[in-house]
């Protein structure tokens, strides 16, 4: 762990949704329709698979969102969040911290971390195939939003705009949204995609990663 953060970014605990009777399986991401997949879910006993029991799955699909319309949002649900548990703080505040420190939340985290996370439970012939917002009609009519969080305003979407150093982050999650809908790969095939559409973009959010965890300096894995 190089940062306590990553915990939270990256936590532990993945799941993917079996959809029955489709046999279909799919992967709920913040903002991109999650919480109406695990209500329906729920309601209908569909099964949850964890970590370890991912990698027996030959097949997930991935729902992705526009970038811009999810950062929006996701900012809007993480700044009335933590507001609303911590209330006696100053809503400019939390903005700044927020729009400063990526990223403190996966709601608004790009969508490609989610990815990472979920590759850590692969296996590496594992097929992705990524899907538009709309298809989630086609799993369910529910339409289940976050309790307690308003539409996004107008202030907040301009605050979401002016977010420093996100840029290259958005540039990523953008190559995934042209580049990758309706296409089945490999996690491995995902970041050839990503290097070969966007190598700057890619340098700067994996290839700074990679240099820090240079090999010379990495202990064998036991």
């Amino acid at each position: 762990m190089l940062s306590y953060l990553d915990c939270i970014i990256f936590p532990d605990r993945c799941e993917v949704i079996e959809v029955v009777p489709s046999q279909r399986y799919v992967y709920p991401i913040f903002k991109n329709a999650s919480s109406s997949l695990h209500y329906q879910a729920i309601h209908s006993k569909w099964r949850i698979i964890i970590n370890e029991q991912i990698k027996k799955l030959s097949h997930i699909e991935v729902i992705l969102r526009d970038p811009q319309q999810r950062l929006e949002s996701g900012f809007n649900t993480f700044i009335q969040h933590v507001l609303q548990d911590n209330p006696e703080l100053d809503q400019n505040t939390v903005v700044w911290f927020a729009k400063n420190y990526l990223f403190l939340d996966r709601h608004y985290c790009p969508q490609f971390f989610w990815l990472t996370n979920l590759a850590r439970y692969l296996s590496p012939d594992t097929v992705l195939t990524f899907r538009p917002m709309d298809s989630v009609a086609e799993i369910t009519p529910l339409h289940k939003s976050p309790e307690g969080v308003t539409p996004i305003t107008e202030d907040m979407a301009q605050q979401s705009l002016s977010i420093p150093n996100i840029e290259m982050y958005q540039r990523l999650d953008q190559v995934l949204f042209a580049h990758g809908m309706d296409q089945s790969m490999t996690f491995g095939q995902v970041l050839h995609t990503l290097q070969q559409q966007d190598p700057t973009a890619y340098d700067w959010v994996i290839g700074r990663s990679q240099r820090i965890l240079n090999s010379t300096y990495a202990l064998p894995q036991t």
